[in-house]
């Protein structure tokens, strides 16, 4: 499949579902993905037995890369909460940006799965913002509530 048809498919599935049901029910939507992409892959990738959420997120950096998602991605703690995700050309970027710049929701997809691992460890993360930069990474910064992850 190609990253073009995968970015125009996401764009037309989000645009459509910030159409039809709003800013408020489509976040519902983006996060609830993440939840049900974790389920999916917990035993796949033997997360199941993974306490370190700071371990758990880079093993579904590592996967989202060698899925193709990403060419990189990695995610670090800044100071105290705070955590930067940064992500190098995700198939999805041209869709997201645009979706933003529209003042839609946009997707999250691999945002989503990852606040899946957080609260799947006891952990809330707050989204702070997001930075397109031209060479292809796009960079978010998180605040992370709870017990706080090592």
């Amino acid at each position: 499949m190609s990253e073009e048809f995968l970015d125009h498919l996401v764009y037309s599935v989000y645009r459509a579902a910030n159409e039809l049901m709003g800013a408020e029910r489509t976040w519902d939507l983006v996060w609830r993905t993440g939840e049900i992409l974790y389920e999916r892959l917990e035993a796949i990738l033997g997360l199941e037995s993974v306490e370190d959420p700071v371990e758990a997120l880079s093993r579904i950096a590592e996967w989202l890369k060698s899925v193709g998602y990403v060419e990189e991605a990695e995610v670090r703690r800044i100071s105290g909460e705070e955590f930067e995700y940064v992500m190098s050309k995700p198939a999805i970027a041209r869709s997201a940006e645009e979706l933003v710049r529209e003042g839609r929701v946009p997707p999250h997809i691999s945002t989503s799965l990852m606040f899946a691992v957080l609260k799947k460890r006891g952990l809330r993360a707050e989204l702070g913002e997001t930075v397109f930069l031209p060479e292809g990474r796009v960079v978010e910064r998180w605040r992370v509530v709870g017990s706080r992850p090592d």
